[in-house]
């Protein structure tokens, strides 16, 4: 999984949406270019966008905005209907959209809303018209997702006249040590050594790092690492030491505690339950 994600669009559709069914998934801090609208149809997920968590429940919203770092986690039986938007589709209906900052949570009381019942609508029959793909579907889906996105840019976008740059120098350093983490995460790696990689004092780097992703440094590691294993632990037969190593994580302590945290089993009981 790359940090800095990249999107494909739908066939026949200027965006990408899918709905996305999950248990225990893990999605790591990373960040796009593109508007990311999530809906949540059953279970819940915990969100955490720049410094601030969410938890986003059943029938609420949450909107990522282009730039912003994030992480995601479904503890249990999750539907989600997952939209991407490219910044050219938006570009073409929002002039200088690099100002346009939407909000973030809409929680289900917000949800209740006149506009945004229509906004909920709009995201259910876009649904119903991709599970259906009728011919020439994607004229109707793409009148919904326009209407979708009127409602929010008129009433839940503000400008900012001197917005905050996504790519300044600190929010860049920070992007690329999210990328050399993906990249050497099988390798030891401590918060001394990636803040001496890129000329950073250790105890600012690790504020910094905790305020921006919302994991310290070390549980950031880890969290890159949790995905892989799961996944080996249930498509493979290697043992759970074997592929615990493979994935550098040492402490094996550490991995049990993180893995039930964040799976709520032990990685023996995950393999059961996958078979």
């Amino acid at each position: 999984m790359a940090s800095r994600e990249d999107i494909l669009t739908t066939p026949g559709l200027e965006v990408f949406f899918d709905i996305c069914p999950t248990n225990n998934e893990v999605v790591p801090n990373h960040w796009h270019e593109h508007l990311e609208i999530l809906y949540l149809l059953e279970g819940s997920m915990e969100i955490k966008c720049n410094d601030k968590t969410y938890w986003l429940k059943k029938e609420e919203m949450f909107v990522i905005n282009s730039g912003d770092i994030h992480y995601t986690h479904s503890a249990t039986q999750t539907v989600v209907l997952l939209l991407q938007i490219p910044y050219e589709f938006l570009n073409h209906g929002i002039p200088k959209f690099e100002e346009v900052v939407f909000s973030e949570y809409f929680p289900w009381d917000k949800m209740e809303t006149q506009s945004l019942k229509k906004a909920r609508g709009n995201l259910l029959r876009m649904k119903q018209l991709f599970e259906i793909k009728e011919d020439g579907y994607p004229f109707l889906f793409h009148s919904n997702l326009n209407e979708l996105l009127y409602v929010l840019y008129r009433e839940h976008a503000e400008r900012e006249m001197h917005p905050v740059d996504k790519n300044d120098k600190g929010i860049n350093r920070l992007k690329e040590i999210i990328t050399y983490v993906e990249e050497h995460y099988r390798e030891p790696i401590s918060l001394s050594d990636v803040a001496e990689q890129f000329a950073l004092n250790p105890e600012y780097f690790c504020r910094y790092f905790k305020k921006n992703v919302g994991f310290t440094f070390l549980e950031y590691v880890n969290m890159v690492r949790l995905p892989r294993i799961y996944e080996e632990l249930i498509s493979t037969k290697d043992s759970i030491s074997k592929i615990q190593e493979r994935h550098g994580f040492t402490n094996d302590k550490v991995f049990h505690r993180m893995f039930k945290k964040v799976y709520a089993c032990t990685p023996t009981e995950a393999r059961k339950r996958e078979k």
